[in-house]
């Protein structure tokens, strides 16, 4: 050996003896100063020994079903002897082996962590015990410095003083964290394995022990070969401290693991949860909130509410994916080889989605894992991806290889979507977290009973409730209160109509000139009212409102139920004033129960802990306009929905109302449409509202997709019911082109509703053989060269 490196060795081995002098004096030094300080005025813990979580409020659905909790104690209490020996053993001997024989400080564990600390200048190593953790998660916060710790060690001590090891225990294992929200071994077991703690085997019960340290870090959902990793950790930890031999481990380490589906787990309705906790606190205060012990009865159907929150989603997924792949959303290097005790894979359910990371990349096909499965992405099952915008040169669709998207090593979203255990064969389907969002609400018309809502796409995600709160422009969903205002002023739905370009010199934004158009560039001339709203044409729209005036038309949308303010410009006629959804559903209800308006309702009843009834919420009906107009706006709505620019309703094959709503530049999209018995309204759109949902993305396109789905839940057990007319309604055969009376045996008569007494008395004069006085709206666009294609026909 050199003399020079003989001379750095000396070196060395005198900084490290500095070192570990210096970790000494420190631990002494601690030691020596908590064994003479007093508890800093921190709080007692005599309390702990008869601690209860608080009551909090409980959320039921409107069969008495479990919507949510609300309480500070995100967790289940369960006694010690209800967890299972091995989980205990599997804790100690991870997280504090000398647990029964420290008095609630380590010192060995001390030493040993300010020796790491101070030669890497850093807090790195706690060298907590149980207890220790305990006193941070009951009165601590989490930062990690010098003053906290000497805090922390204080209350380990007078914890240790004023309770036993076995109330310690439980207290620890009733309260630290475990990840995904779970707090506590019995929230864990639940949340990862859908069972009690006390049902929990072997293996599992060693992933959760191994989670405290790091729950995200080490979450099977995040991360299943990390998961394993600290698994076969805490397994070596028990074998060292003689809970089992090697043998014992391998068997346990090799037991596949059955993960709940975290989706699945989630509460159905979090932003009804959310709404309701926002009142309590409000009205009765943050204790009676978290104390109190109310019960609180919604109006909430389970069924048509976890129907809405899944067809929102699916909607918003589909059309994130319209507009294209954003990408991976990480990396890691991948492991040089999976070579490793044979580990099983997790079990997961067909539908789930995860992250999954790229092994290889082939021409057509991508291999991933994920969960600790590796499988396949046909092309098919990414084709949304690689589609190209443009066509090829014969007007084919063009395509991207796989090796354009993703590189060996991205980490990606993928859904299952079948898995042979027996043949090792699974197949995934690309997919993507959208950034879109959107908001479903529906309502029982005659009693304001709001049956689901749905208020974003991911309440964890996000938590703003879109349903309630969002005020965004309702572009032409706000037609018919425009249309409603005319039938009330003398026009029906027979009167003829011009389709022709207007100029406002100060109706625009900033008090500029404004031209309305139309969602296809083209005006159609002479048009009935049916048909003007049924292809939701604007021009026409903005003449309707100047005829009848501004005042009639914003005071009929006041009763109908818009309590928003309104714009007091023609712009208003085409939806420029902002609603939220809830509101804008609530005022087609209106529509919906022939003229009779209820006002919204979610919370039903409110009980205190004690069982006395706080609140009680009835339907309180009015008649705010007619029935007869009600009816005839609703038969006009029965248009758009079966031949206008809601006409893909038609597939529910029964008969319903609805009216679609696009605003400038597709940056809102929307559907309102109802049944008799139910009536559901879908608003999509980006958070900012400078964001297009993009190119086409009506709202026929982007929303309608959503309510159909919803719809079609709600309605799958119910009555084909028709509308049933109310108000004196009479039907008369009218001259499609003209609105007057049609000819004693017209071939191309049709029948319309008129309130009684505004019905034609002229008959329509014959014209030129096959062709109408005034050509109907279909006719119309023969003279531009080529039929309008159905997917142009809207806002």
């Amino acid at each position: 050996m050199f003399p020079s490196e003989i001379i750095r060795m000396n070196k060395l081995s005198e900084i490290r003896g500095h070192a570990r002098a210096i970790a000494a004096a420190a631990g002494v030094f601690i030691v020596t100063f908590l064994l003479s300080s007093r508890s800093y005025g921190l709080a007692t813990v005599e309390s702990l020994k008869d601690y209860k979580p608080g009551r909090g409020t409980t959320v039921l659905a409107e069969n008495g079903g479990i919507l949510g909790h609300i309480r500070i104690e995100k967790n289940v209490p369960v006694p010690l002897d209800q967890i299972p020996q091995f989980l205990l053993d599997a804790v100690l001997a991870t997280e504090d082996p000398r647990f029964y024989r420290h008095t609630g400080i380590d010192y060995r564990g001390i030493l040993r962590a300010a020796l790491t600390d101070i030669v890497s200048v850093q807090l790195k190593e706690g060298g907590s015990t149980i207890t220790q953790q305990l006193a941070k998660v009951l009165f601590l916060s989490p930062e990690r410095n010098f003053t906290r710790k000497l805090k922390e060690v204080a209350i380990a001590r007078r914890l240790e003083k004023e309770l036993t090891k076995q109330e310690i225990l439980e207290l620890y294992l009733n309260n630290i964290y475990f990840g995904h929200g779970a707090y506590g071994v019995e929230m864990a077991a639940r949340t990862y394995f859908g069972k009690h703690v006390r049902e929990l085997n072997q293996a599992e019960a060693a992933l959760l022990s191994g989670l405290p340290q790091s729950p995200m870090g080490y979450s099977p959902y995040n991360d299943i070969d990390l998961a394993k990793q600290r698994q076969w950790h805490v397994l070596k930890r028990m074998i060292a401290e003689e809970y089992l031999n090697e043998a014992q481990a391998i068997q346990i380490y090799n037991e596949p693991l059955k993960l709940e589906n975290l989706r699945a787990q989630e509460e159905i309705a979090p932003h009804v949860v959310d709404s309701v906790r926002k009142y309590i606190e409000k009205k009765y205060g943050t204790e009676a909130l978290y104390r109190g012990g109310f019960t609180v009865y919604t109006s909430i159907d389970p069924g048509l509410q976890r129907a809405a929150v899944t067809a929102l989603q699916d909607g918003l997924r589909a059309l994130d994916k319209r507009h294209g792949f954003r990408g991976r959303i990480g990396f890691k290097q991948p492991a040089a080889t999976q070579a490793r005790l044979a580990a099983l894979p997790v079990i997961v359910k067909a539908g789930e989605g995860f992250n999954a990371q790229v092994l290889a990349v082939g021409d057509t096909t991508l291999t991933v894992k994920g969960r600790g499965l590796v499988g396949s992405i046909a092309f098919e099952d990414m084709a949304w991806a690689l589609a190209r915008p443009k066509k090829d040169k014969e007007g084919r669709a063009a395509y991207r290889k796989p090796g354009d998207l993703v590189q060996v090593g991205d980490i990606i979203k993928v859904r299952l979507l079948t898995h042979d255990d027996k043949n090792r064969i699974t197949n995934f389907s690309l997919d993507q977290t959208p950034l879109v969002e959107g908001a479903v609400v529906s309502i029982e018309p005659y009693t304001g009973y709001i049956r689901a809502l749905a208020g974003g796409y991911d309440f964890v995600e996000g938590g703003f409730n879109h349903a309630m709160d969002a005020r965004r422009q309702p572009g032409s969903a706000f037609k018919p209160f425009i249309y409603g205002a005319a039938l009330e002023s003398g026009f029906t739905p027979a009167s003829i109509l011009m389709d022709l370009p207007r100029m406002y010199g100060n109706d625009g934004p900033g008090n500029k000139a404004w031209t309305p158009v139309n969602y296809d560039h083209r005006f159609l001339g002479p048009m009935r009212l049916r048909t003007a709203l049924e292809l939701s044409r604007n021009a026409v729209t903005v003449g309707l409102i100047e005829t009848i005036g501004l005042n009639k038309a914003i005071e009929f949308a006041r009763k109908a139920g818009i309590e928003s303010p309104i714009s007091r410009d023609f712009t208003t006629a085409l939806g420029s004033s902002v609603v939220s959804p809830l509101e804008l559903t609530a005022a087609y209800a209106t529509f919906a129960s022939q003229g009779v308006r209820t006002k919204p309702i979610l919370i039903k009843t409110i009980v205190d802990g004690n069982g006395k009834v706080l609140e009680n919420y009835e339907p309180q009906p009015e008649q705010a306009i007619d029935a007869a107009t009600a009816f005839l706006v609703t038969s006009l709505l029965k248009s758009a929905a079966e031949t206008g620019t809601g006409k893909a309703a038609r597939a529910l094959a029964r008969p319903v109302a609805g009216k679609t709503g696009t605003t400038n530049k597709f940056i809102d999209a929307w559907f309102i449409g109802y049944a008799p018995a139910l009536i559901t309204g879908v608003w999509v759109g980006y958070d900012n509202p400078k964001i297009s949902l993009g190119e086409r993305e009506t709202g026929a396109r982007a929303a309608l997709p959503i309510w159909m789905s919803v719809m079609a839940n709600a309605l799958a057990d119910k009555p084909l019911d028709d509308f049933t007319p109310a108000g004196d309604i009479v039907t008369v055969n009218i001259d499609p082109g003209t609105g007057l009376l049609a000819r004693d045996s017209q071939m191309d008569a049709i029948a319309e509703l008129f309130r009684r007494g505004t019905e034609p008395t002229r008959t329509a004069e014959l014209m030129n053989p096959g062709r109408p006085a005034f050509p109907d709206q279909r006719a119309a666009y023969a003279p531009i060269g080529k039929a309008l294609p159905d997917d142009e026909i809207d806002d």
